[in-house]
């Protein structure tokens, strides 16, 4: 396996900060037999340098050891756990500098114990091997913990949100919401929006945009898309430009992940997206109304959502923003659920827990099996059109009372399952759920609604349908996804190129 400059540079500096401490050196006294600064010293234990062959000689000298040794990526048997951490690459793949962690302080400090931590690191690297745990899995679960962390709700992103809709008026009478803010990004931030953009070719059957840089940013839509749906990638563009996200991603995220950053920067400029459309104030005042009646209803649901110009994910992820904000109440999940029709099966592609819920392996377990019977029994609820021979074109929504059996807990689960367009033979299905408690009861007066179903999940019903559902992706899907991947980001490459070179 090749090691990065990056950890090579890592390793020199354990090894000289171990050789240091063996022979009871200061960075002072080591800096005063070599001749090399105190401060360069500290830069090579940090592994931000790496010394030029004549210091690296000095240094060998001082400590009686060979300039091969020195050079050498092999560090001591008491080291050895970190060697193999630093030589699986995983450092150079975790965000550290989001959290502003030095990799060698953290090496350092997992050096401190390297005995109990050799077991921690090779149980880690083989869970990694035996489940396929990608880099990107890694990056998604650190921005759901930095969600989940700061209860899905970023003031700073509401901020520029709010100065963008007073600054164009966007709720004033006259154009569309789409057409103000494409009006926006063309005449403001100099975009070309080329509504047909993406032709059709079969590897880019699934992609709905591609942004090529340039003086002049271009974003190609796929006309399959619907309004709402090109209202919201319009406004998630608008939210990379004002809030200058870079480095980005020049398409979907499941498709183009190529750090971290990239990551962190899509779900900003899709929150933005969400709180430019979605208004804080109006969205906050409508959770009440809707929490006042005494009956719920799906159909009302759906026209709100209808009446936002917005689909069922972004609109659904709003509500756990905001409900832990101005209701003080975090006890509940958001969970997306994608079906493969013809394969009949399901797998999980999101999920967001907030911060009041247990993370007992009981409650992740009561949480799962309500989550999964909510998801299958509303996606067949969809499908159930298709097999009668008239297609359902429109998003359904449904609402259940949802336990797991020997437990006392119940949630109340609101659901809207609908065709993921413009991919074929796809659906999904968005949830979110509350835990039904007296603040909750107190709250929310449809909750008496006894039309509401209510559904107890049997420990049976989780074995049959459990080789059907994938809360990950297995490693045949895995493989096939990858090459998915491959073809659609070399599809993507050539429209972009294509396009620049016919303007």
């Amino acid at each position: 396996m090749n090691i990065s400059t990056e950890n090579i540079r890592l390793i020199f500096g354990l090894k000289l900060k171990e050789l240091r401490s063996e022979h009871g050196y200061s960075l002072s006294a080591l800096s005063a037999k070599t001749g090399i600064s105190k401060s360069y010293l500290n830069e090579i234990e940090k592994g931000k340098k790496y010394p030029k062959t004549d210091k690296i000689t000095r240094l060998a000298k001082v400590f009686s050891v060979s300039y091969e040794f020195m050079v050498s990526l092999n560090l001591s048997k008491r080291l050895s756990p970190i060697s193999d951490l630093i030589r699986s690459n995983i450092l150079s793949e975790l965000p550290l500098d989001f959290f502003d962690i030095e990799p060698i302080d953290l090496l350092t400090l997992l050096s401190a114990a390297p005995t109990k931590f050799s077991a921690f690191v090779d149980a880690i690297i083989q869970i990694g091997r035996d489940h396929d745990v990608r880099v990107e899995s890694l990056y998604f679960s650190v921005l759901r913990s930095y969600q989940e962390m700061h209860e899905n709700y970023f003031p700073d992103i509401e901020s520029e949100a709010k100065k963008i809709r007073r600054e164009f008026n966007i709720y004033s009478e006259g154009a569309s919401l789409k057409d103000k803010i494409e009006s926006i990004l063309v005449d403001t931030h100099k975009y070309h929006i080329k509504y047909d953009g993406i032709q059709d070719q079969p590897d880019l059957a699934s992609v709905r945009y591609i942004f090529i840089e340039g003086k002049k940013p271009t974003i190609l839509l796929n006309k399959k898309m619907d309004d709402r749906q090109q209202l919201f990638i319009l406004a998630r563009e608008l939210g990379f430009s004002v809030l200058n996200l870079s480095p980005r991603n020049y398409t979907s995220s499941w498709i183009d992940t190529q750090s971290f950053s990239h990551v962190l920067n899509n779900f900003k400029a899709y929150y933005f997206a969400s709180a430019l459309i979605l208004d804080e104030r109006i969205f906050t005042k409508g959770i009440v109304d809707f929490t006042k009646k005494s009956q719920f209803s799906s159909k009302e649901v759906l026209a709100l959502m209808q009446q936002s110009q917005i689909h069922a994910e972004p609109f659904m992820l709003r509500l756990t923003t905001l409900v832990p904000r101005y209701f003080r109440f975090s006890q509940l999940f958001f969970i997306r659920y994608n079906e493969n029709i013809s394969e009949q099966s399901f797998y999980m592609t999101k999920v967001l827990h907030g911060s009041g819920l247990s993370r007992s392996s009981a409650a992740s377990l009561e949480i799962k099996a309500c989550q999964r019977w909510v998801a299958l029994t509303t996606l067949s609820q969809l499908n159930s059109g298709f097999i009668s021979g008239s297609p359902v074109k429109e998003p359904i929504c449904t609402v259940n009372k949802v336990s797991y059996e020997g437990n006392n807990r119940t949630y109340l689960v609101i659901s809207v399952a609908q065709k993921m367009l413009p991919t074929s033979n796809m659906n999904s299905c968005i949830s979110v759920g509350f835990l039904i408690n007296e603040r909750f009861s107190e709250k929310t007066k449809f909750l008496a609604d006894t039309s509401i179903p209510e559904h107890t999940v049997s420990f049976q019903w989780l074995t049959e349908h459990d080789s059907k559902i994938e809360d990950g992706l297995n490693k045949t899907e895995l493989i096939e996804q990858e090459k998915s991947v491959k073809r659609i980001n070399t599809a993507i490459n050539a429209a972009a190129a294509e396009y620049k070179k016919s303007h």
